[in-house]
């Protein structure tokens, strides 16, 4: 019987390919094959459906398993497919060995830093990977607001790097983000040990007092001079302000409890980036629009709508004397997506009172003896 269901799948796969239906060919060939293993006629037209979608290693991996029927290991046709396609499988196999390679090196630097946060206290929290839950336009959502599958949230945009350890030293990927001129700097190690006021003075660095307040600072956009060591406010933002098992708006930061939503979160992002092939791109994009429709839904239950938005996060200002460690391993801190990020203000712009203004400053991190 299941002999007779093989042969009536291959014949219905074989109709498929008169009318080059090569979607059905797979699908019938695969249930062909999986009531006889040695029916040598479906695994090439398996082998055929693959080649014609461009799936090179699986049409590499019926062509071998056609060559294995006992009597067959010199089909003719299967042989003819293997010469043809040979060079295409060649290429397939070695691609997804570097890619195993690449998720392993990727894994196994992961835990690395889920242990460091670990042992250190610091906090990681992560952002939506996609901004719909369908192909179509959301409800809730502006229109306007739609920027397709490629919006990252606010300023945390997820860079692909990873904090890395060096010589016993740990170094962060961080963001220096300017409202007030709507310009940004991405730093991409910044090491735990290292006094943020030395980083500011390389990137912000005070002008010649023999100058006068007329000479000007490095930055193009900075068309007033005013971004000066001295005369900058730093800032983090403090997320994850819910407590324990609250409901999060689908906009803001959800904390990484655990090491596994800390891989399968990075391992998404990678997969969105197109590194697993469009496949997983897919797979991870539908993963994480399940996760995003539960958010808003579970939101929307309880508030009505995802426009009653929760407040703006508050913020803790930085005294320059501090290290980049300090602030990590402060309790109000939550790093989103591996990156740091600070907010940057000329202390005298108008753009600085507007912000203290609308965002509540809940403290300041400082110097044990300046307190």
């Amino acid at each position: 019987l299941e002999e007779l269901k093989s042969v009536l799948c291959a014949n219905a796969a074989m109709a498929h390919m008169q009318l080059k239906n090569w979607g059905y060919v797979k699908d019938d060939s695969i249930k062909a094959v999986d009531h006889n293993k040695n029916n040598v006629k479906a695994w090439y037209r398996l082998a055929k459906a693959h080649q014609m979608l461009k799936n090179w290693e699986e049409a590499g991996d019926a062509i071998d398993s056609g060559l294995k029927v006992p009597g067959e290991e010199q089909n003719k046709d299967l042989t003819k497919l293997h010469k043809l396609l040979e060079g295409h499988v060649r290429k397939a196999r070695l691609a997804r060995q570097k890619r195993e390679r690449a998720r392993a090196e990727r894994v196994s630097r992961v835990k690395k830093v889920w242990k460091h946060c670990s042992s250190t206290g610091i906090q990681l929290g992560r952002v939506p990977l996609v901004s719909t839950v369908t192909d179509d336009v959301d409800d809730d959502v502006n229109e306007e607001d739609e920027w397709g599958e490629s919006r990252w949230h606010d300023h945390h945009p997820h860079t692909g790097r990873l904090p890395e350890q060096s010589g016993g030293e740990w170094s962060w990927p961080c963001m220096f983000v300017y409202p007030s001129h709507k310009q940004s700097d991405f730093v991409p190690t910044f090491a735990e040990s290292e006094m943020i006021a030395l980083r500011m003075a390389e990137m912000f660095p005070e002008v010649d007092n023999d100058g006068g307040d007329d000479e000007e600072t490095e930055m193009p956009w900075d068309y007033n001079n005013e971004f000066r060591c001295s005369k900058l406010a730093l800032y983090f933002e403090v997320h994850c302000t819910e407590g324990e098992g609250n409901i999060i708006h689908p906009d803001f930061v959800s904390r990484l409890k655990d090491q596994g939503a800390t891989m399968r979160f990075y391992e998404a992002s990678r997969a969105l980036k197109g590194d697993e092939g469009p496949e997983m791109t897919e797979v991870a994009r539908c993963a994480e629009r399940r996760r995003l429709h539960k958010q808003r839904k579970d939101w929307k239950k309880k508030h009505g709508s995802l426009w009653a938005k929760p407040d703006q996060c508050p913020v803790v200002r930085i005294h320059p004397a501090m290290t980049l460690k300090d602030v990590l391993v402060d309790k109000r801190m939550v790093v989103p997506n591996f990156l740091v990020t600070f907010l940057v203000f000329p202390e005298d712009h108008p753009a600085h009172a507007a912000f203290l203004k609308e965002r509540k400053c809940i403290g300041i991190i400082q110097p044990d003896n300046m307190m």
